[in-house]
């Protein structure tokens, strides 16, 4: 009689686990466009909250000129990790496809040097093999960002995500919610220009993750990122990048240490669009005997911008 609850359980820690992972590889590996190399926060900010330089106000352009305010951007991708589930008991090699579109604000002015934007996202992410844990994600995204130095600038973030069961099983149906995720973030970035085609991004994040359900979710994440980028042509960058984070769960006792080096390759196809790969390793460890993230990893994920408006 117990059966039907236990495996629910299995599945919902199996997806949670996922998505905090996903939450420290989005923190997005955006490479200077909105792009979550497994869905984004990116974010998107991800993605998602991109270590690149604020945009500068508008110049003065004529009356007639058309400026957009919006935009609409669409992406896929493809993920593969040999520990897709994070799992410190039977690793589970998997892939993943995920396609999703981006409404998004441009940078409005709100003083000098601050700005604020905004973005919803929607996502459909599929597993090849384990498709029971198939989900679609709802996120809701606001920033306010303030220039300290053209190469140095803050960030306060919100964000709000929402996740959905994708199929029907004996405990649950699609479309179903199984997590509602608020996120509250400060952040500071940093672009050095080493040379005429060599740049250093560094970035830092302090987030609070309050979830509902389940409440023992609830989290406090520091999140470093270092990105060394060399421009091999005007559309063509490649680069090493590594990303530790740690979060400490508010409401148990645990803690997870999470480092991941990989390099990445993207390029410019067009005005609009853009493609980027990614490869690395994972390493990391958790106070839960059943959570560890060694493992290795690759992705590609293409970008094209609908329109402005």
């Amino acid at each position: 009689m117990e059966a039907p609850e236990v495996e629910r359980e299995k599945r919902l820690q199996r997806l949670i686990q996922r998505l905090q992972r996903n939450n420290v590889l989005s923190s997005e590996s955006n490479f200077g466009y909105i792009v979550d190399q497994e869905l984004g926060k990116l974010r998107l900010r991800e993605v998602t909250p991109t270590p690149e330089e604020p945009q500068l106000p508008p110049t003065e352009q004529p009356a007639n000129q058309f400026k957009p305010v919006g935009y609409l951007l669409a992406r896929v991708g493809y993920f593969y990790s040999s520990n897709i589930f994070s799992s410190g008991i039977v690793p589970i090699e998997d892939s993943l496809i995920y396609s999703g579109l981006t409404l998004g604000s441009v940078s409005f002015p709100v003083g000098e040097k601050t700005f604020i934007n905004g973005s919803i996202d929607g996502y459909l992410i599929r597993y090849l093999d384990q498709s029971e844990y198939n989900y679609n994600q709802v996120r809701f995204n606001l920033n306010l960002q303030q220039r300290f130095t053209p190469r140095m600038y803050g960030e306060i973030g919100w964000s709000n995500q929402q996740i959905f069961y994708a199929r029907d099983s004996n405990t649950f149906d699609a479309g179903d919610r199984f997590l509602g995720e608020n996120v509250v973030r400060l952040a500071l970035g940093r672009r050095d220009r080493l040379s005429q085609k060599l740049a250093l991004d560094s970035f830092y994040e302090f987030r609070l993750s309050l979830t509902d359900p389940p409440e023992d979710r609830n989290r406090i994440i520091n999140f470093f990122w270092l990105s060394l980028s060399y421009y091999l042509q005007r559309s063509l960058q490649a680069g090493v990048d590594y990303q530790f984070s740690l979060s400490n769960f508010t409401e148990r006792d645990r803690e997870d240490l999470y480092n991941r080096f990989f390099g990445h390759l993207n390029y410019g196809i067009s005005k609009n669009s853009n493609i980027s790969v990614q490869a690395g390793v994972t390493l990391g460890d958790s106070t839960e005997n059943n959570v560890d993230f060694d493992g290795w990893f690759f992705g590609i994920n293409y970008n094209l911008e609908l329109g402005r408006f």
